[in-house]
């Protein structure tokens, strides 16, 4: 672009900054309210700790590298349908919760759980989402049992100790920062569409002239 059109361009855009801005506020309301409607009402979170039982000559380098690699299999166990089957057998989990159908009983679990995990410390939470609050505490305690009595289920045979560090703790869901940061990639998404669309049209002339 030479400078000659590069000058009547950013005219252009200053004129038309006004509809920038409001695009990008529109993109915002919209993500705003597709965020809000198709999020849980409530979180429940709980800090499990993970730690394998010193055996033999293992020096702690090994150890901390086989409870990192256990805690990702249990990580992936959580979303299996074996976990599934055995958290219907608690004392928490009402059966009544999953689909009859193991493919939706599935697809409705990945949706409801999510896991974080920080392997340098052994430390993985683990958060249930749902619209009835008594519902999301009754399944973090039912997968709180779960890994904390039956992960030998998923483990082999090592000694690992699963510890519960903190929780249930639920809260409203969504955060307030999470939608603040929809709120704002919904404005930036939608400045920048009407920005290129300033200038497909600005080029499109350019062309036709």
């Amino acid at each position: 672009m030479e400078n000659i059109e590069l000058i009547v361009f950013l005219r252009l855009v200053r004129k038309k900054i006004g509809t920038i801005i409001l695009g990008g506020l529109i993109f915002s309301l919209i993500s705003f309210y597709a965020f809000i409607f198709t999020q849980k009402r409530y979180e429940t979170g709980i800090d499990y700790l993970i730690v394998q039982d010193q055996m033999g000559t293992q020096d702690f380098y090994s150890l901390s590298k086989s409870a990192e690699y256990l805690g990702g299999v249990l990580s992936e166990a959580v979303y299996s349908g074996v976990f599934i089957d055995e958290l219907k057998k608690t004392s928490e989990a009402n059966s009544s919760y999953f689909p009859t159908n193991s493919r939706d009983a599935l697809r409705k679990w990945k949706k409801s759980v999510k896991i974080e995990r920080n392997p340098d410390l052994g430390i993985m939470k683990i958060k249930v989402y749902d619209d009835d609050k008594n519902v999301a505490i009754a399944i973090s305690q039912g997968i709180s049992e779960m890994m904390v009595t039956k992960n030998y289920l998923f483990r082999g045979k090592v000694n690992l100790d699963v510890r519960v560090l903190s929780g249930p703790i639920t809260e409203k869901n969504p955060s307030i920062g999470r939608i603040v940061m929809v709120v704002l990639g919904g404005f930036i998404l939608g400045c920048v569409l009407n920005f290129m669309y300033v200038y497909y049209r600005f080029i499109s002339k350019m062309i036709r002239a």
